[in-house]
């Protein structure tokens, strides 16, 4: 139960960083977005010309585990805050979670469970969001506000995967005697901020991780 809580913090963290921004306009993007495909272990989506392999032993969450996931990490990161509550509230089909795996089923009596998420969020229409690390700035103003002791382990930084420049911001969260350490990866493209988001607690899951992204292709 106590994993379970720590993951859920991990995931809040992610929605947190995706929902910063509240109020969505109503807008037609010119291309349609949508959900992408998980089969024979590969993950893709057309939209982002995305393809990522996860490895076959790894448990795939789908749509209705991640939906409900994310709906209980925004109750463990607002806590009583009525404001962040009322901008996690305010989600809506402007922000997408596409993917999340994890080495072991929610719920496996494991000490440790690195896990791996994509999310999409529509910034179209904020034009000043411009590269990854300006989604950045916003998402960390969102996260003064969560029920959670986090800190910024690093300042950010760039890396390509697949070529493409992504913006990634590393932090540490302390639950007890619990350290959960996140790497956000964020970049702009097609109107919508991609996230990458990986959470894990040892350099064994990180290794995993890195794996994972290794397979990342965006062409």
């Amino acid at each position: 139960m106590q994993q379970l809580k720590h993951r859920l913090k991990a995931i809040a963290l992610l929605l947190i960083i995706c929902l910063w921004g509240c109020g969505y306009q109503s807008e037609t993007a010119e291309k349609t977005i949508d959900f992408g495909e998980f089969e024979a272990g590969v993950y893709t989506n057309t939209f982002f010309d995305l393809a990522i392999a996860i490895p076959e032993d790894w448990y795939v969450l789908d749509a209705e585990a991640r939906n409900e996931m994310m709906r209980q990490g925004s109750k463990v990161a607002a806590g009583d805050n009525r404001n962040l509550k009322a901008a996690l509230n305010a989600a809506d089909l402007d922000n997408l979670n596409l993917l999340a795996a994890y080495e072991h089923a929610p719920g496996t009596p494991v000490s440790t469970n690195p896990g791996i998420m994509v999310i999409a969020e529509k910034v179209k229409h904020m034009p000043g969001i411009k590269q990854g690390r300006d989604y950045h700035y916003h998402s960390k103003k969102m996260m003064q506000m969560s029920n959670m002791n986090i800190s910024f382990t690093e300042e950010i930084y760039e890396e390509l995967i697949d070529d493409v420049p992504f913006d990634v911001m590393e932090m540490q969260i302390n639950v007890g005697n619990i350290v959960i350490m996140q790497k956000q990866y964020v970049t702009i493209m097609n109107g919508y901020a991609l996230l990458v988001g990986i959470t894990y607690q040892d350099e064994e899951g990180l290794y995993k991780l890195q794996d994972i992204l290794q397979t990342m292709s965006l062409s």
